[in-house]
């Protein structure tokens, strides 16, 4: 039996098209959510389902859905897709691919006229990207994670937040009612292009998500003695900056070589008073580091504030640390993880596990339902940039694995 596959020009033609909506002089694409080009997304993704003879339908939250109901009517929901909305002159195929990849297998499979033991459902969430409330914002009130706090204090302003509901006919009532009942789900699956290197580099076609990394953030107060740069002896100095410096390479040091593949990053150093001729009394240091697995994050924050303390010691200055949050990492779904690993392995492409670096909107599916995610490779790694490029190869055969890795999840033949 000849294996199904979509219909590679069809893809391939409805990136392009989209791409079209909020294009940028330079090549890139400004549809950032609830904007007037988001809108004309939304609208043009409507028609792109109401064509293929899908069920079409947005929840409150604004979350557009393309379905392809069971002859059961009390099947549970098989959920695959991403999101449409970009950062300011970003790419065309961040979020793109995985809603159009997903939307493309329900396609394949209503031509086929394959009868399923699920619904499918392609769906494409609202501001992923974090333009108003916060990232996953679609996604976290499809799942309850949205709190009535984030809608009050939102990352874009609370003006921005309200002009954009109203432009895309979303109210606070509307947007709780998304959430989801758990209970009537059966799966999730969301492809994506890498935005790294490892693929490329490896030439390997796909990877397979083990795991959303979690995220943990501190700010780091390194205390000295402000003092004068040109009459102060240098071995009499108490310099925060000094002891900042030391932190931020031994830090680097202590990640790579024993939490590979963790990361960690300062990203903002601020030296106080701040002046040519005094030496730094307080600098105040920005802190983040990432990992999958929570007790690696466990053992990784242990070894940053010890090493931080320690630095602080060894050039007489006291240390002050403010924990400022983070993200619980997402491990994906064994079952889902599977399932992608069969389904590259019936088209022949080569996979590897990896973890994912960024943010997903599997990030907040995956805590109601099994969820799994799959990347392809991305051109030198470039995103969020009008460089943005993947290979309409490797578009394809992403679409590709999603549907028969539906298929497989809903244990069909085809």
């Amino acid at each position: 039996m000849t294996m199904l596959k979509i219909n590679d020009q069809r893809l391939l033609n409805d990136l392009d098209s989209l791409a079209q909506i909020g294009a940028t002089a330079d090549g890139g694409v400004s549809r950032t959510a609830l904007s007037d080009e988001d809108l004309a997304g939304r609208a043009w993704l409507r028609e792109r389902i109401i064509a293929a003879g899908l069920e079409y339908q947005q929840d409150g939250a604004g979350n557009q859905s393309a379905i392809l109901r069971s002859s059961e009517a009390d099947a549970k929901t098989l959920l695959a897709g991403s999101h449409i909305d970009t950062v300011p002159n970003g790419g065309r195929y961040d979020g793109a691919l995985g809603t159009l990849a997903a939307l493309e297998a329900l396609r394949t499979i209503k031509d086929a006229g394959l009868a399923l033991p699920y619904h499918l459902e392609a769906i494409a969430f609202t501001d992923e990207e974090g333009t108003h409330v916060g990232g996953l914002f679609g996604s976290q009130a499809m799942t309850g994670a949205l709190t009535q706090e984030k809608l009050a204090n939102p990352r874009g302003g609370r003006d921005k937040l309200i002009a954009g509901m109203q432009r895309a006919g979303l109210t606070e009532e509307s947007i709780f009612s998304a959430k989801r009942d758990p209970t009537t789900l059966a799966g999730w699956l969301e492809l994506h292009i890498e935005q790294g290197t490892r693929l490329e580099e490896a030439g390997i076609d796909i990877g397979v998500v083990t795991s959303i990394v979690g995220i943990r953030s501190f700010v780091l107060h390194f205390i000295g003695q402000a003092g004068h740069a040109g009459t102060t002896p240098m071995d009499k100095r108490k310099d925060a900056l000094w002891g900042a410096a030391a932190f931020v390479q031994q830090a680097r040091d202590v990640i790579i070589k024993q939490f590979p593949p963790g990361v960690v990053n300062c990203g903002v150093i601020e030296a106080q008073p701040g002046a040519f001729n005094i030496i730094p009394g307080v600098v105040e240091l920005a802190l983040e580091f990432r990992h999958g697995d929570d007790a690696q994050l466990d053992a990784m924050q242990k070894m940053l504030l010890d090493t931080a303390q320690s630095v602080a010691r060894e050039h007489g200055l006291r240390l002050e640390s403010e924990a400022r949050g983070g993200v619980l990492p997402a491990p994906m779904d064994a079952t889902v993880i599977s399932a992608i690993e069969s389904a590259a392995e019936r088209l022949g492409l080569s996979h590897t596990r990896l973890m994912s670096f960024a943010g997903h909107d599997t990030q907040a599916v995956s805590k109601i339902t099994p969820g799994g995610m799959l990347f392809v490779p991305s051109v030198d790694g470039i995103s969020h940039n009008p460089n943005e490029f993947t290979k309409p190869e490797d578009c394809v055969n992403g679409a590709n694995v999603v549907l028969q890795a539906l298929l497989i999840l809903a244990g069909v033949e085809a």
